[in-house]
């Protein structure tokens, strides 16, 4: 929501998202989220009496593996913070979301009894944030996609937790999101073809034909009735991935493909394989796992 003085038209409301770039006070407010989770490492550790190692293992991480550090030159836990102020204010913006992601990654690592919920804690914390500010970028799950809105990250995290009965579905899914998110090389007509796939995992299980395109096809005679438009819409979008010159193939629409386009079709997928498995289970047609 734009803050009084936008609204005022005494501040300019801020229209562009950043991808490629953290401003200073985007930095700032990451920065602060970061001084919350100290606190409440800080307060885990005192409330356990000093037992509680998060605290301590999650900074012996940062240090050791995202600073590149000796262990033994790890001259106190204020100075990891110190330097971990210093690498989200000043660092490029690729090493922000590089630490902010790994820090969620070891909280998860190093929970404890008094910590179990910390990651997800800061998952919503970071996301918040993001979107305030219009970084490009959210967590699903604990990896950082670029993804614009806290809508389509909420519509491929939901598309995670309702294929984990599906092994081929979630696999699928999982690897379009780890294709997409890599920030040094992402592979976006790759991405493509496993979202494709995870449509066409949970099609299969539906009707038991091979392709996306058969299967299709024969939804409303499986059970499953959706409408013509979108059964339409979802054949052309496989005859494009999957035509002699199309992406599954390595034809030219692969060098074409790039993040919007993948982030675009993963965002499809993810809502169109939450639809598939709701209308399936409601009529009794999903039964196993693939």
């Amino acid at each position: 929501m734009p803050s009084f003085a936008e609204r005022l038209g005494r501040r300019p409301i801020r229209s562009l998202m950043q991808r490629e770039e953290l401003d200073e006070e985007t930095r700032t407010e990451l920065w602060n989220v970061f001084v919350i989770l100290r606190e409440i490492l800080d307060k885990a550790y005192q409330d356990t009496y000093r037992g509680d190692s998060t605290r301590y293992d999650v900074l012996v991480a940062i240090w050791t593996w995202e600073f590149k550090r000796p262990r033994d030159e790890m001259r106190s836990e204020s100075a990891v913070w110190s330097d971990l102020k210093s690498q989200v204010l000043r660092g490029e913006w690729f090493d922000v979301l590089d630490v902010t992601e790994a820090v969620v990654g070891y909280l998860d690592r190093y929970k404890t009894s008094a910590t179990e919920d910390l990651a997800s804690i800061m998952v919503g914390a970071f996301n918040n944030r993001f979107e305030h500010f219009l970084v490009a970028y959210r967590f699903v799950g604990q990896e950082l996609t670029p993804l614009d809105s806290s809508a389509e990250a909420d519509a491929v995290a939901a598309a995670q937790v309702d294929t984990n009965a599906f092994d081929g579905a979630r696999h699928a899914l999982d690897r379009a999101i780890g294709l997409l998110s890599d920030r040094q090389n992402p592979d976006y007509a790759n991405s493509v073809k496993e979202s494709i796939s995870a449509v066409e995992a949970i099609v299969r299980i539906v009707t038991h034909e091979n392709t996306l395109g058969a299967g299709l096809a024969r939804l409303e005679g499986a059970g499953l009735t959706i409408h013509p438009a979108l059964r339409s819409s979802w054949s052309k979008m496989y005859g494009w991935v999957s035509d002699a010159d199309g992406i599954r193939h390595a034809g030219l629409g692969a060098a074409d493909v790039d993040q919007a386009l993948a982030k675009y079709v993963l965002v499809t997928s993810s809502a169109f394989v939450s639809y598939l498995i709701e209308e399936a289970r409601k009529r009794g047609l999903l039964h196993g796992s693939a």
